[in-house]
């Protein structure tokens, strides 16, 4: 496992250009802790206006979640590790 900050974590995961990857990260909303199978630009079940906010203001990136059929927003700040293009990362700070 490669350690990583969240930050890079961030910038890695919203350049996976569509491809797959997995993480695990603490949920803002119960502090319960989450592992998801997905993949960003996803264009799927949209409705072509957007979203009302910005996630990158708020910390997040969104998702599409494979298992849940539905977009999803992981928050930066809670990631604890992740696989992505073939390699594991682990962000000490949360782990």
């Amino acid at each position: 496992m490669l350690p990583v900050s969240t930050m890079v974590a961030g910038d890695i995961l919203s350049n996976t250009k569509g491809k797959f990857f997995s993480v695990v990260f603490t949920k803002r909303s119960d502090g319960t802790t989450r592992k998801m199978l997905c993949r960003t630009g996803v264009k799927k079940y949209t409705n072509g206006e957007g979203l009302k906010y910005s996630p990158k203001d708020k910390g997040l990136i969104p998702v599409y979640s494979i298992l849940d059929k539905e977009y999803r927003s992981i928050p930066i700040s809670g990631i604890q590790s992740f696989t992505a293009h073939g390699t594991e990362f682990i962000c000490p700070s949360n782990a």
